[in-house]
């Protein structure tokens, strides 16, 4: 069982030259009225009688309002970063939580002279082990509002957008500079961050740079390592005959994701426009983001439809046959809004892409559900009310940004918020136009190169 005793980190404020300083103090306090539940001591400290959270966590600090933190002892004593608990060379942890004694408890604790805070763990049967906390490494780990901004509050923030909003908010910087500036390779990150597209403008005009490198996975590699998929390292999108893909036609091409149909779609698509002498083909952007706060917020029975019920995509073609059932909105099932400046939820990622669509496999048949269901108001038809309505925003005009390839360009977006989409086209005559008269180049990168890029740069 868990000691009765619970590391308590109070956070107090000084005044000083320098500013405000927050100044933790650790202490231990025993339960006035100890109890069990789900494996864990629930317990209430004499000084302000208020319940224990057994999942690690009651009182969150702040600094404009300090109060006591009141730490899971296994919980603190698995944070531990000490050379022993966390290899200096790799970073990586040296033992395992379970290995942990479930009645580890502080023996002495005690403030240093720097501001650390300095825990001496004991446990019945296992060697005392000392360990050593800066203030904010305290307050990260009692505060959800400071781990929530160290995880996804970047340099620039995320913003929700429609064709007026992205006005002035679209990133674009030259191929050189992207390259060689650290500052314009950072301002095209969290731009791509902050609406989910940037853009690269003067690159070559061909397919590779003067250094014999394919300029979209040059590009790319710049970020992280390339995601390889069935269509190679980066592929060709022309305009073919008989084409095994829809995008490798002229006709109109319809807002969609890519490889929805991978268990682990591509995070990243970049497009490098090597020549365009189409007529038409205008490609076309939405943030699927954006659609999916205004059903929040317009209809949540609606919005809970599109992150339960789910789609199957697929891709049975040319010797592939690949599978994979998602809905449409996924939202990140960990987070909890735990301070009004934290958004009410968080969404993963979005999926949506009708040329890839399979027939639904769940939910949808008599012997799945209940034949009451099987009405207007069942669980299928409440999906189909609210895809329905999930599709009117995104093709709304306004919803949309607009622009046409020109040589030279690279977008990059984010496939699982930015839908993308093309125009009809049509092409010149000659053997030639055909085949090369609108040449895009493309390559993907795995979500989490791109993250961890973003953490980098950001210093997190």
């Amino acid at each position: 069982m868990l000691s009765s005793r619970r590391a308590v980190v109070r956070l107090t404020r000084r005044t000083a030259s320098e500013g405000i300083a927050l100044v933790p103090r650790i202490s231990t306090h025993r339960p006035a009225q100890p109890s069990r539940r789900h494996g864990y001591s629930t317990t209430c400290t004499t000084e302000h009688r208020r319940p224990i959270n057994p999942a690690a966590i009651v009182d969150a600090v702040t600094a404009a309002s300090p109060k006591d933190i009141r730490y899971d002892n296994v919980f603190l004593r698995d944070a531990c970063s000490c050379n022993l608990c966390v290899n200096p060379s790799s970073k990586q942890k040296s033992f395992s939580t379970a290995q942990l004694p479930a009645d580890v408890h502080p023996k002495m604790t005690s403030l240093l002279d720097n501001g650390d805070v300095m825990i001496k763990w004991t446990a019945s049967g296992y060697p005392d082990h000392v360990s050593t906390y800066t203030p904010q490494q305290l307050q990260r780990l009692g505060d959800p509002l400071a781990r929530y901004n160290a995880r996804w509050n970047f340099a620039k923030p995320q913003l929700l957008w429609n064709a007026e909003a992205l006005e002035g908010n679209l990133v674009s910087r030259s191929y050189d500079k992207y390259l060689s500036d650290d500052d314009a390779f950072k301002d095209v990150v969290m731009g791509l961050y902050s609406v989910g597209i940037a853009f690269v403008t003067d690159a070559p005009a061909a397919e590779r740079d003067t250094d014999g490198q394919i300029v979209v996975e040059k590009l790319a590699k710049k970020i992280g390592y390339i995601k390889e998929t069935f269509y190679g390292t980066s592929w060709d999108v022309i305009a073919l005959p008989d084409a095994k893909n829809i995008a490798y036609t002229s006709v109109n091409l319809p807002l969609h994701m890519d490889l929805l149909y991978y268990e682990s779609p591509p995070g990243i698509q970049l497009l490098h426009c090597v020549s365009n002498t189409a007529d038409g083909g205008e490609s076309v952007y939405a943030d699927s983001f954006r659609a999916a706060k205004i059903i929040h917020d317009r209809d949540p029975a609606a919005f809970k439809a599109l992150c339960t019920f789910p789609i199957t995509f697929h891709y049975d073609n040319d010797g592939h046959h690949y599978m994979h059932s998602r809905p449409v909105i996924e939202l990140d099932p960990f987070y909890r809004q735990y301070h009004p400046s934290m958004p009410e939820y968080k969404i993963r990622c979005v999926n949506y892409s009708p040329p890839f669509q399979a027939p639904f496999d769940h939910h949808v048949t008599q012997s799945e559900i209940e034949p009451s269901t099987l009405t207007e108001h069942g669980e299928f038809r409440e999906f189909l009310r609210a895809y329905k309505m999930f599709e009117e925003i995104l093709y709304t005009r306004a919803e949309q940004f607009e622009d046409k390839f020109m040589p030279g360009v690279i977008a990059l977006f984010m496939n699982r918020r930015v839908l993308h989409s093309r125009r009809e086209f049509k092409l010149g005559s000659s053997d030639t136009a055909q085949e090369y008269g609108r040449w895009l180049k493309g390559t993907y990168l795995d979500i989490d190169s791109f993250y961890s890029k973003l953490r980098v740069l950001s210093g997190l």
